[in-house]
């Protein structure tokens, strides 16, 4: 396991249960997808809900490093479900949109009442 690394809770529909991230001990990367990589596909790669905690003193005298890199498209980028993800019922979870109504629509959610 990556040591302190937790993926779930509410958000990640595990009934508010974290689980550790099972990581091999070779040098790597674990990545978080987001919102918007679960809009591309469907929901078949979903957004994961994700922290990290210090189990006990030993972690965390070692060093670690965690880098945040988030990227949204162009404002006028169309965002829609890609048709490899679109089963044979044709149903696509989510309207299309563009890259500027989808983050807009992000921000309100998370600052209600302040962005309009």
């Amino acid at each position: 396991p990556v040591s302190g690394a937790e993926v779930g809770g509410n958000a990640g529909g595990e009934d508010g249960e974290w689980l550790e991230v099972d990581a091999p001990d070779t040098p790597g990367a674990v990545l978080n997808t987001g919102a918007l990589l679960a809009r591309w596909t469907n929901d078949t790669w979903c957004a994961t809900a994700h922290r990290v905690v210090v189990p006990d003193a030993e972690v965390a005298a070692y060093s670690r490093y965690s880098i945040a890199c988030f990227m949204d498209p162009d404002v006028d980028a169309k965002i829609k479900v890609h048709p490899r993800f679109v089963g044979a019922d044709g149903v696509a979870r989510y309207e299309e949109t563009t890259g500027g109504e989808y983050v807009l629509k992000k921000l309100r959610a998370a600052h209600d009442g302040i962005i309009d």
